[in-house]
């Protein structure tokens, strides 16, 4: 155990060395957003957030409200999950916007309202995101500094049947806890807005798990070791671990098959190997016939918080290790069974 007493810190600052330079968003709901009363509420313009939407038929629009102070940075984007899809129009109104385009067939504005009208054109290529990953196809995009303030409006319209989109705005890049908590599960809602299949974006935890499983139960009959409570959570969490890191590598190949390579895919390997890092580590303190020492409680528990910031384990994994790391009792492995 001593030789492995530098290993939290050693994991605590490659995390920092790599969500420091890594784009973000947080995900938001959108709601029943079909028209101008009923429109998303961005809480925080200048804030980064994504919103994962779908339109059903040709004229159908989805709506967004922000309000703007003087000198506020408006930026916004929309995108699609496949390089293939129709292409949705990107509509921004508001007190200081100069008008510009034909306004799309069936998107009721107001007689007051000013709107420019950025008509939807095919991704070039796909670029390459590492915090997900997942590839990205930008269809329409709108910059501007605001000169009047007050109630701006965005809105998604769909010109030519189904399609799915990803309506992207601001610049600061800010995480509340509960934001930073649920972006493991944020992802898998993700990668299923990009049409993949769910057995593929389970399969990797699938497999690691079972695969994990058969090993560990084989180990115990071969060394007649059984596992107590604590240890069998411990080793399921380092496991849930595990399969983070093999799910974060297999989006990164899938991803990368698209867009060809991307030196990003650099901080995407940082992702996976922290989270595979940190269940080894689980696995080795989830050995059955170890004493109950403070230190061990003290190691799983970090183990647990480390995964929370490494969004590791689906969330389950951590609470697990933390729950293994405050079950009472000693060690059931002890004996010989």
């Amino acid at each position: 155990m001593g030789s492995r007493i530098p290993l939290p810190l050693v994991l605590c600052l490659g995390l920092l060395l790599a969500t420091l330079p890594v784009s973000a968003h947080a995900p938001l709901g959108p709601g029943e957003n079909g028209d101008r009363a009923h429109a998303t509420l961005i809480p925080d313009p200048l804030k980064s957030y994504v919103v994962y939407g779908h339109l059903h038929e040709a004229g159908e629009a989805a709506w967004f409200r922000m309000e703007m102070a003087r000198g506020d940075r408006l930026i916004l984007a929309v995108n699609v999950n496949r390089a293939d899809s129709p292409l949705p129009n990107l509509v921004v109104s508001g007190p200081g916007i100069m008008p510009s385009g034909p306004v799309p067939p069936g998107l009721k504005l107001l007689a007051q309202d000013q709107a420019v009208v950025m008509i939807g054109t095919p991704p070039v290529k796909g670029e390459y995101e590492p915090f997900s990953p997942s590839v990205i196809y930008e269809v329409a995009s709108f910059t501007t500094t605001i000169e009047q303030p007050g109630t701006y409006y965005a809105s998604v319209a769909a010109p030519e049947g189904e399609t799915d989109y990803s309506f992207v705005v601001g610049y600061r890049e800010d995480f509340t806890i509960a934001e930073w908590l649920t972006i493991p599960l944020s992802l898998i809602g993700i990668y299923l807005w990009e049409g993949q299949p769910a057995w593929a974006v389970t399969a990797p935890y699938i497999i690691v798990i079972l695969a994990g499983l058969g090993i560990l139960l084989w180990q115990q009959e071969k060394e007649g070791i059984k596992r107590g409570i604590r240890e069998w959570l411990a080793s399921l969490a380092g496991l849930l671990y595990l399969g983070t890191g093999a799910s974060t590598l297999c989006q990164m190949f899938w991803a990368l098959s698209l867009t060809g390579y991307a030196p990003e895919c650099a901080v995407t390997l940082i992702f996976a190997i922290i989270p595979a890092l940190l269940g080894i580590w689980i696995l080795s303190l989830g050995r059955p016939g170890l004493p109950d020492t403070r230190r061990r409680r003290i190691s799983l528990a970090v183990a647990g918080l480390l995964g929370l910031v490494a969004w590791a384990g689906l969330l389950f994994g951590p609470v697990l290790a933390i729950v293994a790391a405050v079950l009472p009792g000693g060690s059931a492995g002890e004996g010989r069974g």
